[in-house]
């Protein structure tokens, strides 16, 4: 299963995350990719695979995978709820491994929540999940 998918499907499955964020079309404001724009915040976007490389190990096929999740809203909204939001965030990305296609993973972190510039008007807070895998098949 792609990773990007996995993540989506664990956000927006969420019950306490969903509870946070704007609904988009009857669903949690989770998304992939891009931002419609006629969604409401608080939303989160999962940006996807921002680096990608394999990593020098004796004996194994190891490959680093980063990606990237923005969690935004408003500044009237304060920061307390996009605050929530990113930290619900974070954990369910501590939660359960996640499997890539063809590999196992060794190792899963999370870093953030970290401040970050957003447009006039909006707050945000930017999330970075690292996987570390060792391939099993030919990508």
């Amino acid at each position: 299963m792609d990773v990007v998918a996995q993540l989506y499907d664990r956000l927006s499955a969420d019950l306490p995350l969903a509870a946070l964020l704007s609904n988009y079309r009857g669903q949690p404001a989770v998304f992939s990719e891009s931002v419609p724009p006629d969604a409401e915040p608080p939303w989160i976007l999962i940006e996807g695979v921002t680096a990608d490389a394999p990593q020098d190990a004796r004996g194994l096929r190891v490959r680093e995978l980063r990606l990237a999740l923005r969690c935004l809203d408003t500044t009237g909204a304060g920061s307390g709820r996009l605050e929530a939001v990113a930290a619900r965030a974070r954990a369910l990305l501590h939660e359960d491994d996640l499997e890539a296609a063809g590999a196992v993973l060794l190792a899963q972190s999370c870093h953030g929540p970290i401040r970050a510039p957003s447009e006039r008007g909006f707050l945000e807070r930017r999330l970075e999940l690292r996987l570390l895998l060792n391939e099993t098949e030919e990508a």
